[in-house]
């Protein structure tokens, strides 16, 4: 009998155990995502405010995305915390996540952090004609990662944010013309392929 009363009290114990744990899960996860939806209404709030304004497009744009950013990171971090029931063994291992990640993805962040500086100086506009690292093409869209640019024949030329940042940047008017499809390119001898 007493036996039965010992494999009882385990039992019991391994449940609430597995219920405090589910329900500290629950609980952080309830709380991401009160803190997700909340960064999402501030980032509109924010970007309609910035449009009332006339700021840049690419700084609001810039502006929403650190923001909602930061809120998730603080998100996670809360998560982390909540569920396992220790504000210090999450953020250790928010930390660690963090350091491992960032070994993994350094080219990745240099290209944000190299579109933060682009878009803050405001040397690269869309519509000029910037020519770096062999790449020449007029501006079409300048992103935190990326910037595109539409080379002389149509094409889509991609340019980490990294390569604008750290070599030498020719800002020139377009010629007239440039990238339009009546433009021939190539050789001028049409038996040539």
């Amino acid at each position: 009998m007493a036996t039965l009363l010992t494999v009882t009290d385990v039992f019991v114990g391994a449940l609430g155990q597995t219920w405090e744990v589910l329900t500290r899960v629950a609980g952080g996860l309830l709380l991401f995502a009160v803190i997700w939806l909340v960064a999402r209404a501030i980032q509109r709030v924010l970007d309609r405010a910035l449009a009332r304004r006339s700021v840049r497009a690419d700084a609001a744009l810039l502006a929403g995305r650190v923001l909602y950013a930061g809120m998730v990171g603080l998100g996670v971090f809360l998560f982390v915390a909540v569920a396992l029931g220790n504000a210090l063994v999450g953020v250790a291992g928010v930390l660690l996540a963090a350091a491992v990640t960032s070994l993994g993805l350094q080219d990745l962040f240099r290209n944000y952090v190299s579109g933060f500086y682009i878009l803050t100086e405001g040397n690269v506009r869309i519509g000029d004609l910037i020519e770096t690292g062999g790449y020449r093409g007029v501006v079409t869209e300048v992103q935190m990662r990326v910037t595109y640019l539409r080379g002389a024949a149509g094409e889509v030329i991609v340019v980490p944010n990294s390569e604008l940042f750290t070599k030498t940047l020719v800002v020139s008017p377009v010629p007239p013309g440039w990238g339009s499809p009546s433009k021939p390119e190539g050789p001028s001898d049409p038996s040539l392929p």
